[in-house]
């Protein structure tokens, strides 16, 4: 952290500086297509904290406070792109697991579920507006499968972002559409809107970012194992760093509410669930080569 006076003045006058550029100039928030051959390293994390739930199974009634952290580390090489949209990738899941505590009758009970794909790589392709993924050398499991359905290679985020250069304190809407795209095939019927703010301009670990405050609000319906779908609902607010040189959203950070209610699987059993509870995360996305 900086602490010296001449650092301080520094930075004022820097923000001084970029206060009024940003005032002048205007921005392309979408940026350049990805290129073959970018590889990226992104890493994120997601929690959801205390959140109350509730378990109805054999029509026993149980309630709980559970806390989920998902940790997700992946590098992904772009290895064809057709206009802006990247048409085939390789990924490798180098890390994809989540630690799980509940709370229940004065008992803690803690336990970790590692995905089925980590430490795998994936090929990605996309076929129209589906992926089809496969192993690389080698063949899946049935449980690697159902997850390798629900994969999705790197997704073009333009809808998000305005087509026309912008300036600074520009706003503007993403409809349901957009959100859809950036979420695996797991869920459906999304629902929803994402109002978003482009805030500053700043150096971000030597490269310029354009800051973008957004706030999003979805529901939709999330189905896995071939179970019937459980109701999803989010409110969150996001911020994103997004580099105006590549186009990569290089660190995001977010917080907000969740709530999940509908029908699970355990151990052969359908269980109905509820879960509702404070949700956080924050993920940073490098550019390895280029």
């Amino acid at each position: 952290m900086l602490s010296s006076r001449w650092a301080v003045g520094a930075a004022v006058a820097l923000l001084a500086a970029g206060g009024a550029r940003a005032a002048d100039e205007t921005y392309d928030l979408r940026g350049p297509a990805p290129e073959t051959n970018m590889k990226f390293l992104s890493k994120s994390t997601t929690t959801i904290k205390d959140a109350d739930t509730t378990m109805k199974v054999g029509g026993q009634n149980i309630s709980l406070k559970m806390t989920i952290v998902e940790n997700k580390e992946e590098e992904t090489r772009v290895l064809a792109v057709k206009d802006r949209d990247v048409t085939k990738c390789q990924t490798k899941v180098i890390k994809e697991r989540a630690d799980i505590a509940t709370a229940i009758a004065g008992m803690d009970v803690n336990h970790t579920e590692t995905a089925e794909l980590e430490g795998e790589t994936i090929i990605s392709e996309k076929d129209g507006k589906k992926w089809k993924n496969v192993l690389v050398d080698t063949k899946p499991s049935t449980k690697q499968k159902k997850e390798l359905d629900a994969h999705t290679g790197v997704v073009n985020d333009d809808d998000l972002y305005p087509k026309e250069k912008v300036k600074v304190g520009h706003t503007w809407t993403a409809d349901a559409a957009a959100l859809a795209k950036l979420l695996d095939a797991t869920y459906t019927d999304v629902k929803g809107k994402v109002d978003q703010k482009f805030v500053k301009v700043e150096d971000l670990n030597g490269e310029q970012v354009a800051v973008v405050e957004s706030v999003v609000k979805l529901t939709a319906k999330k189905t896995e194992d071939g179970e019937p779908a459980m109701d999803v609902d989010l409110d969150l607010k996001v911020t994103t760093w997004k580099s105006l040189k590549t186009g990569v959203s290089v660190k995001e950070k977010f917080s907000g509410k969740t709530k999940m209610a509908g029908t699970i699987k355990m151990d052969d059993m359908k269980v109905e669930m509820t879960l509702s509870g404070a949700i956080s995360g924050e993920g940073t996305t490098k550019l390895v080569v280029k």
